[in-house]
């Protein structure tokens, strides 16, 4: 019996061999880009969902041992994609309810069912996890789709209806108006009232373990550093708390000499939005009634694009809207970036100042 050779495999070749078996071309993407992170954490989640998200995000992480340079970095990329691909469509969010009394209810990530929103220009959004990382897609179509960080589109065909032919393969449509759900308008004054008159609804509180504050007095140019234990802190702030098992539950709390007194935990009784997103929204709402509104930044770019970087999250809703009308971008310096066409882009400063009450900032210089 002859023996077989083996051919050790370089680094950079093992790169390239799994950026392939994530279907990506690895000539143009590498192991550690969005691309390749984005589609590493779906193909885990079709394997593993339902699942926690700290299961989800180490599955990924741990294979990338030996093969990326600095792992910390990495994780931190796994989870802030994790955050976009739940907040763009791909991964549910859901309560497990048999883990008990809501204290302890753990929040498990569901793949969603393959589904897809048209666009007015025939091309289309593609969305969802298939069990055991089959295909989402025939070959045919699977070899046009195009990956840009998290958002997978399928350009549209004149000689085709996208439409017809994805509801045949029993993906689902979803109406870009359903997709695309935003809240009522309200000015950062109303907003703020309302969660204030449930907040003076609620009962005393006591101590609460674990409480983290979001001081808006901190520079909204830089999220992570907003994030304080409380001292001597008197007002309402956005906080989160501790709980035994699972992610810290978000809240608006009232505070006395840095004790709490009350709190109403977000998301709101009755809403099927994420604690997150409300929890941000009301930020917002507070930075621009204190007359510091938060930022996000207007550059010129390339071949008469615009990119809007922003500095601190920003809702579901307002990423689904963004993500298809524009392209997401890394940017150094900002959490978030977007590059638009130049004609889409002022309906978008519009919304940003009108749902999300951010001010601009007007840069001049190089974009990408």
């Amino acid at each position: 019996m002859g023996m077989e050779l083996m051919r050790v495999l370089s680094v950079d070749d093992l790169h390239a061999l799994k950026v392939k078996e994530l279907g990506l071309d690895p000539s143009s993407i590498d192991l550690g880009s969005p691309e390749a992170i984005a589609c590493a954490v779906r193909r885990a989640a079709g394997f593993l969902c339902p699942c926690s998200a700290v299961t989800l995000v180490r599955s990924v992480v741990l294979p990338l041992k030996g093969l990326v340079e600095d792992l910390d970095s990495v994780q931190l990329t796994v989870e802030q994609m994790l955050e976009a691909l739940i907040a763009h469509g791909d991964l549910l969010e859901h309560c497990d309810i048999s883990s008990g009394e809501s204290e302890h209810t753990a929040v498990l990530l569901y793949g969603a069912p393959p589904s897809f929103v048209m666009r007015q220009t025939g091309a289309v959004f593609l969305f969802g996890i298939v069990p055991d990382h089959a295909l989402l897609l025939p070959d045919e179509l699977q070899s046009r789709v195009e990956y840009v960080n998290h958002v997978r589109k399928l350009p549209a065909d004149a000689a085709e209806n996208l439409r017809i032919e994805l509801k045949h393969l029993d993906f689902v449509e979803i109406s870009y108006e359903t997709w695309l759900k935003a809240p009522p308008y309200e000015t950062p004054a109303e907003h703020i009232a309302r969660l204030d008159q449930l907040l003076e609804d609620a009962p005393e509180s006591g101590e609460i373990p674990g409480l983290r504050l979001l001081d808006p007095s901190k520079s909204v140019r830089y999220y992570r550093g907003r994030w304080v234990d409380p001292k001597l802190e008197t007002g309402r702030f956005v906080a989160r708390r501790r709980r035994a098992y699972g992610a810290d539950l978000w809240c608006y709390v009232e505070m006395r000499n840095g004790r709490p007194e009350r709190f109403i935990d977000l998301p709101l009784a009755g809403n099927r939005t994420r604690g997150c997103d409300e929890a941000w929204r009301l930020q917002m709402a507070i930075d621009a009634q204190r007359g510091d509104a938060q930022r996000f930044r207007l550059r010129e770019g390339v071949g008469g694009n615009r990119l809007l970087d922003f500095f601190s999250p920003v809702p579901m809703w307002a990423q689904r809207r963004w993500n298809a009308i524009g392209e997401p971008m890394l940017n150094p310096g900002s959490l978030i970036s977007y590059r638009f066409a130049r004609d889409e882009t002022a309906e978008e400063i519009h919304f940003a100042h009108d749902m999300l009450w951010l001010s601009e900032i007007v840069e001049r210089g190089n974009g990408q």
